[in-house]
C-alpha cells in the first residue's frame, strides 16, 4: 500500500496541476470532438512560462461513469513516472475505475486544481467577441 499522507513537489520552480475538461466552461465546444471525460495533469513552470510535461488520463463513458481509465503518457512525459511516482503506485493500489476516484487520488497527494470554470471572455456578463474581419 502507498503512503497516504505522501505530498508531490515539483520543485521550486513548478507545480504540479489537473484539469477536468468536463467542468471547463469550454466543455460545450470541446464535447463536440472529443466526448470523452479526460483528467490533463500538468508539471507547469510557476512563472508562466509553459510546461515541462502533461499527460491525460481518459474515461471510456460519456457520462463519467467508467468502466475503465486509461493514462495516455507520451515520451516527452516520460519523466512523470518517476516525478509523480506516489501517484502511480496509488493507481497501482486502488485501481479507480472513474475520473472521480483518479481526481481524489490527485487531490489528495496536493495536485492543484487548476480548471478553468469561468470564460475569460466573460465581463460582467456579456461576452466579449472580437470583430469580425469582412474583407
Amino acid at each position: 500500500m502507498t503512503d497516504q499522507t505522501a505530498r508531490l513537489d515539483a520543485g521550486p520552480d513548478c507545480t504540479f496541476v489537473y484539469t477536468v475538461n468536463t467542468e471547463s466552461w469550454c466543455w460545450e465546444t470541446i464535447r463536440r470532438t472529443d466526448p470523452r471525460p479526460e483528467l490533463n495533469i500538468v508539471k507547469i513552470a510557476r512563472n508562466g512560462s509553459g510546461c515541462e510535461w502533461e499527460f491525460t488520463v481518459v474515461s471510456n463513458a460519456p457520462d463519467g461513469v467508467a468502466q475503465y481509465t486509461k493514462v495516455c503518457v507520451f515520451e516527452d512525459a516520460f519523466a512523470a513516472y518517476t516525478e509523480m511516482a506516489p501517484f502511480f503506485a496509488a493507481l497501482a493500489d486502488r485501481r479507480p475505475t472513474t475520473l472521480d476516484e483518479v481526481r481524489a487520488i490527485l487531490d489528495s497527494l496536493g495536485v492543484v486544481d487548476a480548471t478553468e470554470r469561468v470564460n475569460p471572455n466573460v465581463t460582467a456578463g456579456l461576452i466579449c467577441v472580437p470583430p469580425v474581419d469582412r474583407t
